[in-house]
């Protein structure tokens, strides 16, 4: 079964951590076992994904977040029909290093065209859920979303 999100970012100074959170949160409801190492990877590349469309994107942007077939695909539309350039940082450069950084723990990654700015996009392999552990999660996401006067009424299935 394939899963997906899309998460609107503004561009206020905490939309990137907001989004980057978003995915992250999507990717556990959906009962994906990340380890550290892994969670870490998927968080880095969104985070590096996002800043560079904040940032350079022009217009609007949009993070869609896929799952299906132990491929975990993060996907950022910006408004800038630009490629992405790979800038080669100097040793203490605060910036420049983005596309580096989704490079390196990403199974593979790429950018097109689109009719509104671009998409640029990275792809992880990752553990497929069981459907055990995906019940379990939406029974407690249930449960954590229940209002309080209800949360001993609801049945444990």
């Amino acid at each position: 079964m394939t899963r997906r999100a899309r998460i609107l970012v503004s561009g206020g100074p905490c939309a990137v951590a907001i989004a980057r959170d978003r995915v992250l949160a999507h990717v556990r409801a959906w009962g994906v076992p990340l380890d550290e190492e892994l969670r870490e990877a998927v968080k880095l590349v969104a985070s590096e994904l996002i800043t560079n469309a904040v940032v350079h994107g022009g217009g609007f942007t949009m993070v869609g977040v896929h799952l299906g077939d132990g491929r975990l695909l993060v996907v950022v539309h910006d408004g800038n029909p630009a490629e992405p350039r790979r800038k080669y940082a100097t040793g203490d450069a605060e910036a420049g290093r983005g596309l580096a950084l989704v490079e390196s723990p990403a199974k593979c990654n790429g950018w097109e065209p689109t009719a509104r700015g671009r998409k640029v996009w990275a792809e992880f392999e990752v553990p497929v859920p069981s459907p055990a552990a995906r019940g379990e999660i939406l029974r407690r996401s249930m449960k954590s979303a229940a209002p309080r006067a209800y949360v001993n009424t609801m049945p444990s299935w």
